[in-house]
C-alpha cells in the first residue's frame, strides 16, 4: 500500500473513531466500530464484548456474521488462563491462526468450525480493561500490520466511547435517584407518574400508587441518632428494591416517604402484593441492622386509576388519604385502601 493511500486510509479509520467518541448510544457506537474493524481487516465476522469484573464476565453488545447459537449465548465467564483471560490482563492484541484447535473459551463447540483466524484487541481505558474487540476469518492467515494497528486504533476509540457513555449513564442515574435510599427522587417520580398516567390512559389500563410512611420515625432519630435513622432509611429502600417486581416503580417521597408505582396492577392486586411481601420485606430490612434496637414499622396506603381519580394528582390524593386513615389505627392496621376491596383490611 501506496504512502497515499494509508494516509487516506488512516484518515478514513480516525474519522470513523472520532465519529463515535462522544455518541451516547453505545450498542450503536460498538456497531459503528465493528463494520469499520471488519472492513479494514477484510474479515467476515466479528463482535464487541463489554467486561464486567464483578461477575467476571463478557457480554456482547455488537456482532456481525456470527452464528445463531453462538449469539444465544452471548454472555460467558472469563475462566482463569483461558486466552479471553490473558488478553484482558495483558492488554495485548493476540492473534489466533489455529482457532478451532485452541481452547478458546474452554467451549471448543462454540466456536463455528469455519473460523481459522482470530484476532483479539483488547478495550482498554486509563489502563482498565472494558472489554475486547474481536474479528474472525475463515481463512487461516495473519493479518498485515497496518492492519492490525489499523484494528488497536479503533479499539482504543471504542474504549473512550464505553468510557464515556458509561460515565454519562453514571451521572444520569445520580440525578435521577436519591443518594441515601437508592430510589428514584422525587423530582423524577413526578415524571415517571406522568407517564405512567398517560400510558395507562390512553390504553385503557389500570395502575395502582402506594404511599409508605414510617411509624414513629422521629422517635427513632432522637433515640438512636440521625446516622441510625439514615440507615433505617437506606435499608428500607434496599428491601423495597428487592421486593418490588421488575416493572414497578419505587421513589423517595420526601423525609421518610417513598412511593411506589405498579403498572397494570389494581387496587386488590397491589394490596396483596404489600401485605404478603413488600411489607414484610421492609420491616425485616431495619429489624436486621441491630437487635437492641426498637422495630420499626411503615404504614401504607394505596389508591388506583381510575377507579380513585381522574387525573394523577387524583390518585396521589387518594392514596395519601388511606395513608392518613390507616396511622389511625398504624398498630393495628398497617395497610390502608382507598376503598373496600375483598382482603383489605382498612376501608
Amino acid at each position: 500500500m501506496g504512502a497515499l493511500k494509508i494516509h487516506r486510509h488512516l484518515n478514513d479509520i480516525l474519522g470513523t473513531a472520532r465519529a463515535v467518541v462522544s455518541h451516547l448510544d453505545l450498542d450503536r457506537a460498538l456497531s459503528v466500530i465493528l463494520r469499520k474493524a471488519m472492513e479494514v481487516s477484510g474479515t467476515t465476522a466479528g463482535s464487541i464484548a463489554l467486561y464486567h469484573a464483578t461477575s467476571n464476565t463478557l457480554r456482547i453488545h455488537a456482532h456481525k456474521g456470527l452464528p445463531p447459537f453462538f449469539i444465544a449465548n452471548r454472555e460467558w465467564f472469563v475462566r482463569p488462563g483461558s486466552v479471553m483471560d490473558r488478553v484482558l490482563r495483558s492488554g495485548s492484541t493476540t492473534v489466533i491462526t489455529d482457532a478451532p484447535n485452541r481452547a478458546f473459551f474452554f467451549e471448543p463447540a462454540s466456536l463455528e468450525p469455519r473460523v481459522k483466524a482470530l484476532v483479539c484487541v483488547p478495550l482498554v481505558h486509563q489502563k482498565e480493561a472494558l472489554g475486547i474487540l474481536f474479528v474472525d476469518d475463515g481463512t487461516a492467515r495473519m493479518l498485515a500490520v497496518q492492519d492490525l494497528e489499523a484494528l488497536e486504533i479503533l479499539a482504543s476509540f471504542a474504549a473512550i466511547a464505553i468510557s464515556h457513555a458509561w460515565t454519562h449513564r453514571e451521572v444520569t442515574h445520580r440525578a435521577v435517584t436519591d443518594g441515601l435510599t437508592g430510589l428514584f427522587n422525587r423530582r423524577y417520580f413526578e415524571e415517571l407518574l406522568n407517564r405512567e398516567f398517560q400510558r395507562a390512559e390512553r390504553h385503557g389500563r389500570e395502575f395502582s400508587l402506594a404511599l409508605i410512611d414510617v411509624n414513629d420515625f422521629k422517635l427513632y432519630n432522637d433515640r438512636y441518632g440521625h446516622q441510625a435513622g439514615d440507615e433505617a432509611l437506606a435499608a428500607l429502600g434496599a428491601a423495597l428494591r428487592a421486593s418490588l417486581r421488575t416493572s414497578d416503580l419505587a421513589a423517595r417521597y420526601g423525609g421518610d416517604e417513598m412511593v411506589v408505582i405498579l403498572p397494570e396492577t389494581g387496587l386488590e392486586k397491589a394490596y396483596q402484593l404489600f401485605s404478603r411481601r413488600i411489607k414484610n420485606a421492609m420491616e425485616e430490612g431495619i429489624r436486621s441492622l441491630s437487635a437492641d434496637r426498637t422495630a420499626v414499622g411503615v404504614t401504607i396506603g394505596i389508591a388506583s386509576y381510575p377507579h380513585d381519580g381522574a387525573t394523577a394528582r387524583d390518585v396521589v390524593l387518594a392514596a395519601d388519604q388511606a395513608l392518613l386513615e390507616a396511622k389511625k389505627n398504624k398498630h393495628h392496621r398497617v395497610i390502608g385502601c382507598s376503598r373496600p376491596v375483598a382482603a383489605c383490611v382498612t376501608p
